[in-house]
């Protein structure tokens, strides 16, 4: 018999995937509107943001699960599949990145006395942002939100091929 935990932990990896490569696009995205803007709200040039993808490695992560699954089966006892690892403390799976949105320091220089926004030397700030990369970043996390939903499908599938058995 399917455990709902298991049948139902590729699609929470599955969304945490894709939840991290909505952030990243969209942050890329905001990047890439935001090239050229000298002043926010608070006086200063945009900031560029980096989305900063990381694994969880505590008692709920991926790794620790393929370990715990590894020593429940060199126990030599027919529960040994029984309870639900997938789950840590606080009754929610860990399974896949976090992502946290960090802003990046940098800016870019330009001088241009007869710009509004020029301080006392003639240069204008300017968030230090590559169009181009930024365009990379976000054709990269496409593609693995693309992946992601492959695994989804695929996923789907095969549930509903040992349900038919």
């Amino acid at each position: 018999m399917l455990s709902p935990t298991r049948t139902l932990s590729p699609f929470q990896t599955a969304a945490r995937g894709l939840e991290a490569q909505r952030i990243a696009m969209g942050v890329a995205t905001e990047n890439i509107a935001n090239a050229t803007t000298s002043r926010t709200e608070d006086g200063t040039a945009y900031r560029a943001k980096r989305a900063v993808h990381e694994s969880a490695t505590g008692p709920g992560s991926f790794r620790s699960l393929l370990l715990q699954r590894r020593l429940d089966l060199d126990v030599p006892n027919g529960r040994h599949l029984a309870g639900s690892p997938l789950r840590t403390s606080s009754g929610r799976a860990d399974l896949g990145p976090r992502t946290e949105v960090v802003e990046s320091e940098g800016e870019r220089l330009e001088y241009d006395p007869e710009h509004p926004h020029a301080d006392e030397n003639g240069y204008v700030h300017y968030p230090d942002i590559n169009v181009v990369e930024e365009m990379a970043r976000m054709i990269s996390a496409n593609r693995v939100y693309e992946a992601n939903l492959s695994t989804v499908k695929a996923t789907k599938e095969m549930i509903k091929r040992s349900l038919e058995i």
